[in-house]
Order: C-alpha cells, then sequence, then structure tokens
C-alpha cells in the first residue's frame, strides 16, 4: 500500500480531532481571565464535531457565571445529533449530576427533540432543578402526552418554580386538552404563591374553561395585592365579555349565565382578538395601592429604586412640558423626589414597602420591607428629601446626604446591574455576577412589584452592556414573576428600559426630556 493510501485509511480508522477543538484544550485551561475564557468558549460555536459537547461538558460547571453561561449558549446551537451525542450519555445516565439539569435545559432551548423520551424520565426526580428544566424543556418540545403529570406537579410540587413551569407548560400546550390542562390550572389559582396564580391566569388566556369564571369572579371580588392585575384580563379571555373590573357587574351576569353559558369558539373570537389582546396589555386595575409616576398598581408589596447618580443634578429640557405638570423645579431628581415623596404619603399602612437610592452603589432606606405605618412613611420621606445627586458638578462641595461614602465623581456612576438585582431581593458582592439565575433556588423577598427610574445607561457594575443587564434579570425573573416597571427620564436610549418592562410584565413610561 502506498504511503497517501496508508494516510488515508489511518484518517478514516483514527479521525482527527478539530482542530479548534484540540487548540482549546490546550489553551483554555491556562487563562484565568474571565471574559478572555468566554471568548475561548465561544470559538467553538458552530463546529459539527462531538468534541464540543465533550470539552464543554465540564465547564458548565465552572466556577466563573459566565463562562458556565457560554458555555451552555454554545451547547444549545450545536448544529446536529451527530454533535449532540455525547450528551445523551448525561441525560441516560444522569451523571454528572451537576451538567444534568443544565443539559435537559438545552434540550427545551435547542430545541432537541432526539432527547424528549430520555428526558420525560425526570419528571420524578428529587431534584428541585433538574425537575424544573424538564417541565420546562417538555413544555418547548411540545410533549403535550405529559399534560396530565404536568397537572399533578402544578397542585403537588413543593417547589413553586416548578409549579410555575407547569403552569406555563400547561397553557402552552393545554388548548384543545382542556379537559386536561382546566382544571388543574383552576386549582392553581388558590396557590399559596402569587408567582404561580399569575401564571395559572396567563395560561386560562389560551386555555380557556368554564370552571375558571366563579374562582375569577372571587378573586376579583375579595382579593388583594397584585394578583389583582391578572384576573380581568383572564376573564376577557375566557368570556369575551366587555365588562369593566366591577366585581358586582360579573357576579350579576354570572348568576344569570353560568347555567347557559358557553365557552366562545376561536372562530367567534377571531373578529375582536385584537381588540382583546389590547385589553389584556394596557389593562391596569382599577383599584390601587399606590401611583408612581403615572403608573397604578394594586401591588401591597413595592420597591422604589431610584438613580442618584451625578447626571440627575442636570434640569429637565423640556420645562414647559414639566411647568404644566405642575412642577416649579426641574432638576430631574427634585422632579423623583417630589413624586416618590407624594407616593409614600398616599400608601395605606397594608402596603409593605423599601425604597433604594444608587449611583455607583445601591444605598437602602430599610434593610427589609416594612410596613408603611405613620412612622415608617415618615422616615421614608426624610430619606427622600435628603437624597441629593452623587458625584455631579458640584461634587465636591456636597456631601451624600442620607449616605454614606464620599461624593466623588466615581461614586457618582449607575450600577443599574446592582440596582435592580437588590431591588429584586438579591445582594451582588464584588466579583459576583449572577449569569444565569433563574433556575429552581426561590429567592427569599416579598417584594413583587418594583419601580426603577433612571436617567442615564448603566456605567459601572458587574455587568455593564445593557443587553447582558436585561438578560440576566429577565433570566432571574424567569419564574418568580416580579413586575418590573421603568421610568426613563432625560436624553439617553430608551430601549433598555422599554425593553426590560414589556418583558417583566411592566408599564415603561417616559418623563422626557
Amino acid at each position: 500500500m502506498t504511503p497517501s493510501l496508508l494516510l488515508l485509511a489511518a484518517a478514516l480508522l483514527f479521525p482527527q480531532q478539530n482542530e479548534v477543538v484540540r487548540d482549546f484544550k490546550k489553551y483554555f485551561k491556562k487563562v484565568r481571565e474571565p471574559a478572555e475564557r468566554v471568548e475561548y468558549v465561544y470559538s467553538l460555536e458552530g463546529i459539527d464535531d462531538p468534541d464540543v459537547a465533550e470539552v464543554l461538558l465540564p465547564v458548565l460547571s465552572d466556577k466563573e457565571p459566565l463562562v458556565a453561561a457560554a458555555a451552555l449558549d454554545v451547547l444549545r446551537k450545536l448544529p446536529s445529533e451527530k454533535a449532540r451525542s455525547p450528551l445523551l450519555k448525561v441525560v441516560e445516565k444522569g451523571k454528572p449530576k451537576g451538567a444534568l439539569p443544565v443539559v435537559i435545559r438545552a434540550v427545551g432551548e435547542g430545541p432537541w427533540p432526539e432527547f424528549q423520551p430520555l428526558v420525560a424520565q425526570y419528571l420524578e426526580a428529587k431534584d428541585d432543578e433538574v425537575r424544573l428544566w424538564t417541565v420546562t424543556s417538555l413544555g418547548a418540545l411540545k410533549a403535550a402526552e405529559h399534560l396530565p403529570v404536568f397537572g399533578q406537579l402544578l397542585t403537588s410540587d413543593d417547589n413553586k418554580m416548578v409549579r410555575v413551569a407547569c403552569a406555563d407548560a400547561l397553557g402552552h400546550l393545554g388548548k384543545g386538552s382542556e379537559a386536561i390542562a382546566g382544571p388543574p390550572l383552576v386549582q392553581a389559582l388558590s396557590d399559596k404563591a402569587l408567582e404561580v396564580q399569575t401564571s395559572a391566569m396567563l395560561a386560562l388566556q389560551n386555555v380557556r374553561v368554564r370552571e375558571a369564571i366563579p374562582v375569577l369572579i372571587d378573586i376579583l371580588e375579595n382579593g388583594e395585592g397584585r394578583v389583582l392585575e391578572g384576573v380581568y384580563p383572564a376573564l376577557v379571555a375566557i368570556t369575551d365579555m366587555q365588562y369593566t373590573d366591577d366585581p358586582k357587574t360579573w357576579r350579576r351576569w354570572w348568576s344569570r349565565a353560568h347555567d347557559e353559558f358557553q365557552i366562545p369558539t376561536e372562530e367567534e373570537l377571531a373578529k375582536r382578538k385584537a381588540a382583546r389582546q389590547a385589553v389584556a396589555q394596557e389593562y391596569r386595575p382599577s383599584k390601587s395601592e399606590a401611583t408612581f409616576m403615572g403608573i397604578d398598581t394594586p401591588s401591597q408589596r413595592v420597591v422604589f429604586v431610584i438613580d442618584v447618580s451625578g447626571s440627575m443634578e442636570e434640569k429637565v429640557l423640556d420645562r414647559d412640558t414639566f411647568r404644566e405638570r405642575g412642577y416649579r423645579r426641574f432638576g430631574k431628581l427634585d422632579i423623583v423626589k417630589e413624586e416618590l415623596a407624594r407616593t409614600i404619603e398616599n400608601l395605606d399602612r397594608n402596603v409593605i414597602i423599601n425604597v433604594y437610592a444608587f449611583a455607583s452603589h445601591v444605598h437602602p432606606w430599610r434593610k427589609s420591607m416594612v410596613a408603611a405605618n405613620a412612622l415608617n412613611r415618615r422616615s421614608a420621606l426624610d430619606f427622600i428629601r435628603k437624597l441629593k445627586p452623587i458625584g455631579g458638578s458640584t461634587a465636591a462641595a456636597r456631601a451624600a446626604a442620607g449616605l454614606r461614602g464620599s461624593a466623588g465623581v466615581e461614586d457618582g456612576r449607575t450600577n443599574t446591574y446592582a440596582a435592580l438585582l437588590a431591588g429584586l431581593g438579591l445582594e451582588v458582592k464584588k466579583g459576583e455576577v449572577i449569569s444565569n439565575p433563574g433556575g429552581a433556588d426561590e429567592v427569599k423577598s416579598e417584594v413583587d412589584t418594583l419601580f426603577f427610574l433612571s436617567d442615564g445607561r448603566p456605567s459601572i457594575g458587574e455587568l455593564v452592556d445593557p443587553d447582558d443587564i436585561l438578560e440576566a434579570v429577565t433570566e432571574l425573573n424567569r419564574f418568580r414573576r416580579v413586575t418590573v416597571h421603568t421610568i426613563a427620564i432625560g436624553e439617553f436610549q430608551k430601549d433598555f428600559m422599554q425593553e426590560l418592562a414589556r418583558r417583566n410584565g411592566g408599564v415603561f413610561v417616559d418623563l422626557g426630556r
């Protein structure tokens, strides 16, 4: 045999490892800088080779969250069943345990339909994270045969994030199988967790069943807090009735109609579908516990996160517009303080609140949320009154009244990432990035509604790029369902603020320049 034929035969018997993969194995372990390690991981993107999965599997458990997130991102984009084949062994054997939930997550986000039979076995897994991503992935794969199990888990699972995922899956797959998906969703309307109730109401807009109507009317009549946001859109979607959110009107209608009422067909709904969608998107309940910058909320668990960076000392440009609204001082922070003080003054004692001021660092009014009783309202108003922009043009002459630390320029930058996470009940220490936190761990936080006000682009923090912050915060809130309202003031690109509100069930308000 000639030398060339020998080389060809050797290549067929012992295929060479992709050169990029080979270099990754050689150099990745030598790199310490997280940003460079992330770039190395992304160098494997698009390579149709099983070796990519092999070398990235241990990276899924990397101690640096951004590196682990990059590995997941590359794996879920693997282009062929051949390239994904090493990961089948992980799902089949359930090992390594640390990688299993991440691989199952990638199955749904891929999506990888060839994994579906193996993934289904983990619906009864003891590990919360594994069950969470199993339900989520099977829902993404449209595995409707598992609807009965989703319903069982929705009404019995101990982990509320898993229950949220089950409600989402039932809502996604349950149309046409209302007899299976409807009863557990109706039962979930009485779940002890607001996140689960909210998810069930959203699901019932798609899985429309008669049994939900009296339960929703009861909630509309007797419910309190942010749960009221989802009741009226659900009732409208199920019944196609055009009443207001007055519970007495709905009660009178149902007492007359419940014997004969039939859920409208899809054809009957089609003529007014666009109008119904507009109602659901724009609706804010008439029962309001707090109003801030024109946004009403029925929530009784509210935090306000307010930008006090250096640029907030600037005056607004459209002074005539603000003058027409009744303002006499035109500094950005002056306007915000006036509105926030008015909001705090009008809160009822049954509402619990906290206020965070942020620039380069986050400064809470209280260490935890407290009732808006007379004493706490007085204290909050005093905190708000003393707020001043940090690090503006007069920074050298100012102290950060009510806040610790200097008023230097470095202290007056905009740490949007830390501020949002603090408002959601998380503390981010230096060097820590929460990049993929939307798992089964339950954050011990009482907040369900967050008002976020800022006048500029992020300029400091563990995450600075607006797209990175948007992805991280949205992922954190994926199963927690905190409503995030955003308010912008000043001249800067506001797409980030608009998208943050849209993805997190909130309202965006542009106060103007």
